[in-house]
């Protein structure tokens, strides 16, 4: 009996021995799509805990939600991606009948269910600002949608996780892609590539980035042509070119920049889009530990839009940041919160912002009706005419003043009004100084002819100075080719 018990703890001690001798321990982890997190732990969080209920309650809760958008006929599945067109309407990537969960890939990343026939369903919905379906396309094209963008000549670029591919659209070809990128259903992390890419952003130029996104955790700039210009990005490490899941792209192009939602850092990181140069990273404690997607809006100077996502000790909600300073300055969530928002885009002015959730299965519309108020405002002043470019005033006897304006080359039909105006001026400073009269004369120009052109175009156009919190000359790495990730 006792050396039965001895050989049965021996047998127990050497299984352990070879477990822990197996034992591999990784860097990494896998990254589940965010379908897995149906249940948000913390949906009363600003309830219960007052450090959170404080700090919200000195943002600004704006944009507001837009209920019953878009129409509640049009039935959707898991919404991956959003996009806006040149024209404001809104493009709408979803995953029809198929989900991703625990089952869709293999531990390498293989899509599982190759066999099936691509989604027979309409994966793009085109809606109206009012919320009314006007298009659908892209049956039969796609497995796993993830993310979409539209660039300024109307051509939709998407991406799908389970082709490991990058597909742009033309506006007038949407049944075959115009360009594709990648090896259909192959992942890998060499040039020609991608391994679960996750979004795509153009510049005006042609030029474009892609986030590979899930596996290979690097941003790729091509030529319009699809050719490799620059790529950065690592898996691990501690500097600000380590990505952990690149999720979604923004451009600032007016600040020459392109940021990146780095998911699993919490953290908005940007670059320079000409050489990728890091320029500067966002995150905020209340923001969490995971974050989603960033779309970037001109409005007061520059403000970036971020949703974070469960799976943290704080809420799940949108966030405005301004760009300059990095403060959170807004907040905003649907009535009943959000649960796993995915993307989100955001008009030019700032007005409106679109968020994508996975479950449910849902578009939220916001409105900042301050912005909206502005936007307003600007286009009618910037619709009158400006016609001053200095100014003349002078004072004679009893302190009494004669003002008259410069109207600058062009204006015919108020030249002659110009010219009389000027002389009376002129014969008025004479007079004031050859009477003797103790009387004051003060010529105050306020600025010259170009230089006042010059003002109010920065003025109009919202010019600002490109802003760098970091390195300037650190350019990004370029990565040498590596093995298959199937070696």
């Amino acid at each position: 009996m006792l050396i039965m018990n001895f050989l049965n703890s021996l047998l127990t001690v050497l299984e352990l021995l070879f477990v822990f001798s197996n034992f591999k321990p990784t860097h990494g982890r896998g990254f589940p799509d965010e379908g897995y997190y149906s249940n948000n732990d913390y949906d009363n969080q600003e309830a219960i805990d007052p450090k959170i209920k404080i700090a919200l309650g000195k943002l600004e809760h704006a944009p507001q939600w837009v209920p019953d958008w878009p129409d509640s006929f049009v039935k959707m599945g898991q919404v991956s991606g959003v996009a806006l067109d040149n024209t404001g309407q809104l493009l709408v990537f979803h995953r029809a009948g198929n989900q991703w969960d625990a089952s869709t890939f293999t531990p390498r990343h293989v899509y599982q269910r190759i066999g099936d026939p691509p989604i027979p369903d309409p994966t793009i919905l085109v809606f109206n600002e009012t919320g009314e379906l006007v298009d659908m396309w892209g049956q039969n094209l796609f497995y796993m949608p993830h993310g979409i963008t539209v660039d300024r000549v109307g051509n939709v670029w998407v991406t799908d996780v389970a082709l490991h591919q990058v597909f742009k659209f033309t506006p007038t070809q949407r049944q075959k892609p115009a360009l594709t990128l990648g090896e259909k259903f192959i992942p890998g992390n060499d040039d020609n590539h991608f391994c679960k890419p996750s979004a795509v952003a153009v510049l005006s130029t042609g030029d474009f980035f892609v986030a590979d996104g899930y596996c290979n955790h690097r941003i790729i700039k091509y030529s319009p042509d699809g050719t490799i210009i620059l790529q950065w990005g690592k898996r691990s490490g501690r500097d600000p070119f380590t990505l952990d899941v690149p999720h979604a792209l923004a451009l600032a192009e007016d600040r020459g920049q392109v940021c990146v939602a780095d998911r699993e850092r919490g953290r908005v990181a940007c670059f320079r889009a000409d050489n990728g140069t890091y320029s500067a990273g966002y995150r905020h404690w209340l923001i969490g530990s995971r974050l989603f997607s960033v779309a970037y809006s001109r409005a007061h100077g520059g403000r970036l839009y971020v949703v974070n996502g469960p799976y943290s000790n704080v809420p799940v909600r949108g966030y405005v940041i301004d760009f300059t300073s990095g403060r959170l300055i807004q907040t905003f969530a649907p009535e009943g919160g959000f649960r796993n928002p995915h993307d989100i885009v955001v008009t030019p002015d700032g007005v409106s912002a679109y968020v994508a959730e996975l479950d449910p299965h849902r578009v939220c519309k916001f409105v900042d009706e301050g912005l909206r108020n502005q936007s307003k405002l600007e286009k009618v002043t910037t619709q009158t005419p400006v016609k001053p470019t200095a100014t003349i005033e002078v004072r004679g006897r009893g302190g009494a003043a004669a003002w008259a304006w410069w109207a600058g080359a062009g204006w015919a039909g108020a030249g002659a009004a110009a010219a009389a105006l000027a002389a009376l001026a002129v014969l008025a400073l004479l007079r004031a100084r050859n009477t003797g009269r103790k009387g004051i004369t003060r010529r105050r120009w306020e600025y010259g002819h170009g230089e006042f052109k010059l003002r109010r175009l920065l003025e109009r156009r919202r010019f600002t100075r490109v802003h760098s919190d970091d390195s300037d000359d650190e350019p990004a790495p370029m990565l040498p080719p590596q093995p298959p990730a199937n070696a």
